[in-house]
C-alpha cells in the first residue's frame, strides 16, 4: 500500500481537484482510499452530493470520529462504518469507479481539530505521540494494507494536527501550487516544515515517550518525501512563446532551476472545463459537458499517469 498527501498551506491551489482526479485515475485498476480531511469538506459534497453528505454527518460517520474519539472519551474510534464504498455510483448511471472508496469530512472537524490540540492525558510526550498518530492507528485497524493499494489524503490549507497525522502514515506528499512568487517562496519553507516540524518532531516524540515498536503503528512514516510538485492553476497566454503569462512562465522557471526534477513535467492549466466537472461530481474525462476540451482531458490524464509513476517509486 502507497499512502500520500495533496497538500500545501496556501489554499486555493488544485488540492482537491487534484486528489479527486488522482483518486479516481488510480482506481481505474488498484483499490484506493481517498480520505477527506480538510473540514470545508469540498471533496465529500463533489463526490455524495448534498443529501448523502449530510446523512453521513448526521450519524456522524465521517473522519471527524477518529479524532474525537481522542478528545472526547465517550466517543469510540470508528472501525470500516465510515468507509463509504463506491462513492460515486448514482441511480441511472454508469458505474464508473466500483475500486474507489471514500471516508468525508465534515465542517465540525475544526472544532475537533481544537478540542484535540488542548487535550491531553498523564504524559504530555506520549499525549503528543498519540494524537498525531490517531490515522495511522485507525489504518492499522481497519487492515488497511490488506484491503486497498493506495491511500490519499485531500489535507486542509493548514498544517495543524489532522494535517500531521495525515503525513504520519504517508510515504509521500505532493504539493499543488501556482506559480507565483509567493507560492513558489512558499515550497521551500513547507518542505522544510514538513521534515523539521513534523516528520523529525513526530520520531522524537516516539523515542522520548519510549513508543514500543510492536505498539507503534504499522502505517507509521518515520520521513515523508516530496513525491512531486505540481504547478496549477497556470494562466495560459496565446501570443506568448511559452503559451503561458510572463509571471507563471518566470515563476515556473525559477521553481524548475531550485527544485528540478520534483517539479511535474506535465503543467496543469486554468482551463475551461475543470470547475464544470467537478461541480457536477465527476472527473474530466468522465464529463459531458461541451466546455470539456480533449486537450483538458489529455492534460489531466498525463498529470496523472506521472504523478503514479512518482508514487509507485516512494
Amino acid at each position: 500500500m502507497k499512502a500520500i498527501s495533496v497538500i500545501n498551506f496556501k489554499g486555493g491551489v488544485s488540492k482537491t481537484t487534484l486528489s479527486f482526479h488522482l483518486a479516481c485515475f488510480l482506481s481505474r485498476s488498484a483499490r484506493v482510499l481517498l480520505i477527506d480531511i480538510d473540514h470545508q469538506s469540498s471533496l465529500s459534497l463533489v463526490m455524495l452530493r448534498s443529501n448523502a453528505w449530510q446523512n453521513l454527518v448526521a450519524n456522524n460517520n465521517t473522519i471527524n470520529r477518529v479524532f474525537e474519539s481522542y478528545s472526547n472519551r465517550h466517543v469510540q474510534m470508528p472501525g470500516t462504518e465510515i468507509i463509504v464504498p463506491n462513492p460515486m455510483q448514482r441511480p441511472h448511471s454508469v458505474n464508473l469507479y466500483p475500486n474507489l472508496s471514500l471516508v468525508p469530512a465534515q465542517f465540525e472537524l475544526d472544532d475537533t481539530e481544537i478540542d484535540l490540540a488542548s487535550t491531553f492525558f498523564s504524559n504530555p510526550t506520549m499525549s503528543d505521540w498519540d494524537k498525531r498518530t490517531l490515522m495511522a492507528s485507525w489504518l492499522d485497524s481497519i487492515n488497511a494494507q490488506a484491503n486497498f493499494d493506495y491511500v490519499i489524503f485531500d489535507c486542509p490549507p493548514a498544517t495543524k494536527i489532522v494535517s500531521q497525522n495525515a503525513l504520519a502514515c504517508s510515504d509521500g506528499y505532493i504539493i499543488p501550487v501556482i506559480p507565483d512568487e509567493l507560492s513558489s517562496r512558499g515550497v521551500t519553507h513547507f518542505t522544510s516544515l514538513v521534515r523539521t516540524k513534523i516528520d523529525e518532531k513526530l520520531e522524537w516524540l516516539r523515542q522520548a515517550a519510549r513508543v514500543p515498536s510492536n505498539v507503534t503503528p504499522n502505517t507509521y512514516v518515520s520521513s515523508t518525501q516530496l513525491a512531486a510538485i505540481v504547478p496549477s492553476l497556470v494562466k495560459t497566454a496565446g501570443n506568448a512563446a511559452s503559451g503561458m503569462t510572463n509571471i507563471h512562465t518566470e515563476q515556473l522557471g525559477a521553481l524548475r532551476r531550485q527544485w528540478q526534477g520534483a517539479v511535474l513535467p506535465t503543467v496543469g492549466k486554468h482551463y475551461i472545463g475543470i470547475p464544470e466537472a467537478m461541480n457536477a461530481g465527476m472527473p474530466v474525462w468522465d464529463y459531458w459537458g461541451s466546455n470539456a476540451k480533449r486537450s483538458v482531458k489529455n492534460m489531466m490524464t498525463n498529470i496523472c499517469t506521472e504523478l503514479k509513476t512518482r508514487i509507485d517509486a516512494l
